[in-house]
């Protein structure tokens, strides 16, 4: 049976408050990145080899406190950057050069981020920014010479709290995905200088997290939301409108997700992995058009958060699962037999 097994744990002295998994170098093997809640961003090497697994490769510090993070290439050198919202309502624009990390360049946003998504807008070289704001603002930023430049700016009707791009086959670019405490699931589109609506659909409950992916095979992406903490909706967009998949009810309460094609499994499908708030995390598979659990762990007896990136950080080709909870991480193989 499909099985989860920890091969590494690492103790911090702060509290982890982000985890992303990058290759930075363009070589197949990915970097660890991290944010910790007294302002550190740090990049880390994994070998599974060492006693200390964890090999600082650069860092940086005294930044605020982190609100949102989005990955992507937003400079266009074909390096991935990493765009952080901190609590003193300022985006900042942090780049990979030369085994260094430095802050690139600064966007005031006049009030607290909620959500951050990097991705093509465009169909450019360089992704863009989408970002939103507690008091319902939603903006988009593309790169300019040296900073961000808004492209775009539009007042919601409520705040959202998480922001996902939405990969079509045909479109050159993507649209973005949303939710908000109404309980509605929105399909938005950056065109002409403006966003626009292009879909919507009753979720029912507060839309706490929204997720994307391609787990049925057909090269779109699906769109999973968590809503009243712990309902799991799983949605398509059938000839232009969003269609039910299936819903199913989370044990715990949901803190973080990841959807596509990380594992080879037999039949081919993709994978949902949700992360629950009492540390545990369960795979999750489509058959038909149902949910189906194919491997569950909890990795911690006690705790309120925990966080979830998923690459190879060793280099083997396989994808590893990194899990931050509290002051902990840990990195997990998924054993397929």
């Amino acid at each position: 049976m499909p099985e989860f097994n920890v091969v590494s744990k690492v103790n911090f002295k702060e509290v982890i408050t982000s985890v992303e998994t990058v290759d930075l170098s363009g070589e197949g093997k990915a970097s660890l990145i991290i944010t910790t809640l007294n302002g550190d961003v740090r990049v880390y090497d994994f070998d599974r080899e060492e006693k200390e697994p964890l090999n600082e490769r650069c860092s940086i510090g005294n930044l605020p406190p982190l609100a949102a993070i989005g990955v992507g290439d937003v400079t266009g050198d074909g390096v991935l950057d990493f765009v952080m919202a901190g609590l003193d309502n300022v985006m900042r624009v942090l780049v990979y050069m030369d085994n260094t990390i430095s802050v690139k360049a600064t966007t005031p946003l006049g009030s607290l981020p909620t959500a951050i998504a990097v991705l093509n807008v465009l169909d450019d070289e360089s992704a863009e920014v989408m970002v939103s704001t507690n008091d319902g603002s939603l903006r988009c930023y593309g790169w300019y010479d040296v900073a961000l430049d808004k492209l775009a700016h539009k007042v919601l009707e409520r705040p959202i709290f998480s922001l996902q791009p939405l990969k079509t086959v045909g479109m050159p670019y993507s649209r973005f995905v949303f939710g908000d405490d109404s309980g509605y699931l929105f399909v938005y589109q950056y065109a002409d200088d403006r966003l626009h609506e292009r879909g919507k659909i009753s979720i029912g409950g507060e839309i706490s997290l929204v997720a994307t992916g391609d787990i049925t095979e057909d090269k779109n992406s699906e769109i999973l939301t968590v809503s009243n903490e712990r309902g799991l909706n799983l949605h398509g967009v059938v000839k232009g409108s969003l269609e039910r998949i299936d819903s199913i009810k989370a044990p715990n309460s949901v803190s973080a997700i990841r959807m596509g094609q990380f594992w080879n499994l037999s039949p081919a499908r993709g994978q949902i992995l949700v992360s629950h708030a009492n540390s545990s995390i369960a795979l999750l598979t489509v058959v038909g058009r149902r949910i189906i659990e194919e491997a569950v762990i909890k990795t911690e007896k006690k705790s309120t958060e925990s966080l979830i990136s998923i690459g190879d950080i060793d280099g083997d080709s396989r994808n590893e699962i990194v899990q931050a909870v509290g002051n902990n991480l840990y990195i997990l193989d998924f054993i397929n037999e």
